[in-house]
């Protein structure tokens, strides 16, 4: 009998071996010959852990025969965003300007999985240094959304390779980061579910930063209960309770600013769809502007982008010394960053406290503001070497509307809501900082409500 591993959830998985019907050590070559077969050109997967997960395996196999599991996912083996530091073997963040960079210690938030039982089947791809929402990497090479056999179109950025090593079953999960929606992008565009947690909620120390101000760490996974399991094993907070998780009596704030103006027409009826949905599992709908997410876009529009002015301090100098060690497109957003005047960079960040508190207001008494988690269905790759213009409208596109929450300081999940056109809806959900078990209870709830669009 041929198994099917691959197309379980993470906790579906976790009972198996806790039940004694999957062996860790079967389950963790099961994914790595997987991974060799489906990706034998290295787009998804940069590089393998190969070594670290059998014996990772092995140690957890012993556990679950001994009944001392460590926690619902001992024995699953997930994927790595190659930013997060694994020792001994490469971290190279997608940047060619960091080629053999080779930490000596895990970053915290694998310390935590790896203490948890979760196994590291190997790092995945992303764009130079995750200042992408598009997913493509000139130097590693890039993985095609799979939703076109046709064309080459990019998987949405920058946990690209996160989330096709799940998509495509060569993961049980995968771990990312969202500095303005690189864990909520390619989960839309991919088709799976993905959790942009708040700032702070889980450690950056050990992953290669981006914007340290805006950077987050998040999973990509088949299911809300797989996220939730997942972001308390690497926070080290509880998880949420989601039994009996319910939409009747939320009141959920349906976003016409920036959303009405930038949303392609077939995507917001499959949104619609999805919201007269959750209306019909007991939610109140009420459509509503939010002023400020107009404002702070034309804000960091004016006076520069917390990513664009902290990379620029972070991967600057580096890119002046070596040229060709990242893509030229990104590269020159760093270095755009050189001209931003000291006065309009305080202003920006001594703003955005301020945007912080309007949001809080102007969404009050809401306990979800709702919306496409993208604007539209994927670009071509090709044309996107051939004419920078196009690329950077392209990547400006991507992280339109997911942006809002990390510069707004929230919590998000961006759920699968059918199908326009023949590409995956995401619907985002978000809601205040530090909010994730509320969030993820009424996640799980909206998952539920969705299953007719995703059957």
């Amino acid at each position: 009998m041929t198994n099917n591993w691959h197309t379980f959830s993470a906790l579906t998985l976790g009972e198996k071996i806790e039940q004694g019907e999957i062996d860790p050590v079967d389950l963790t070559q099961y994914f790595l010959d997987r991974i060799r077969q489906k990706d034998p050109e290295n787009v998804i997967y940069v590089r393998l852990t190969e070594e670290r997960a059998m014996g990772e395996a092995k140690a957890a196999s012993k556990r679950a025969k001994l009944k001392q599991r460590r926690s619902p996912l001992d024995g699953v083996p997930i994927s790595w965003k190659d930013l997060f530091d694994t020792a001994g073997v490469a971290t190279e963040a997608g940047a060619k300007l960091l080629e053999g960079r080779v930490p000596t210690k895990d970053a915290e938030c694998l310390e935590r999985a790896t203490r948890a039982g979760l196994i590291c089947l190997g790092k995945t791809n992303m764009p130079d240094v995750a200042f992408s929402g598009l997913g493509n990497n000139a130097w590693t090479g890039t993985g095609a959304n799979p939703f076109d056999t046709d064309n080459v179109r990019v998987p949405g950025g920058s946990s690209s390779g996160a989330a096709l090593s799940v998509y495509h079953g060569l993961a049980a999960a995968g771990i990312g980061s969202d500095t303005a929606g690189s864990v909520r992008i390619p989960s839309a565009w991919c088709g799976i579910t993905g959790l942009k947690t708040t700032h702070g909620l889980i450690s950056l120390e050990g992953s290669v930063p981006l914007s340290p101000s805006q950077d987050t760490v998040g999973p990509l996974t088949r299911d809300i209960a797989d996220a939730n399991a997942l972001c308390a094993i690497l926070s080290g907070k509880p998880a949420a309770d989601l039994t009996g998780a319910s939409l009747k009596g939320a009141r959920i704030l349906k976003a016409r600013t920036v959303f009405r103006d930038l949303v392609d027409p077939a995507y917001q009826a499959k949104i619609d769809d999805g919201l007269a949905l959750l209306e019909k599992a007991g939610a109140e709908i009420i459509e509503k502007d939010v002023p400020v997410f107009q404002d702070i876009l034309e804000a960091t529009a004016e006076k520069g982008s917390p990513a664009n002015i902290e990379g620029n301090i972070l991967w600057a100098d580096g890119i002046r010394k070596n040229p060709d060690g990242m893509f030229a497109p990104i590269a020159r957003r760093f270095l755009s960053a050189d001209d931003f005047r000291a006065t309009g960079i305080v202003s920006l960040y001594m703003t955005l406290e301020q945007f912080q508190k309007r949001y809080l207001k102007e969404t009050a008494g809401f306990d979800l503001v709702v919306g496409a988690t993208v604007p539209e269905k994927p670009p071509l790759l090709q044309p996107l070497y051939e004419d920078e213009a196009l690329y950077l409208k392209a990547a400006m596109m991507s992280i339109s509307l997911t942006r809002l929450g990390n510069l707004l300081g929230l919590c998000a999940t961006s759920l699968p809501c059918g199908l326009a056109e023949g590409f995956p809806v995401g619907m985002m959900l978000m809601a205040p900082p530090f909010q994730e078990n509320r969030l993820l209870r009424l996640s799980v709830a909206t998952e539920n409500a969705l299953r007719p669009l995703n059957a």
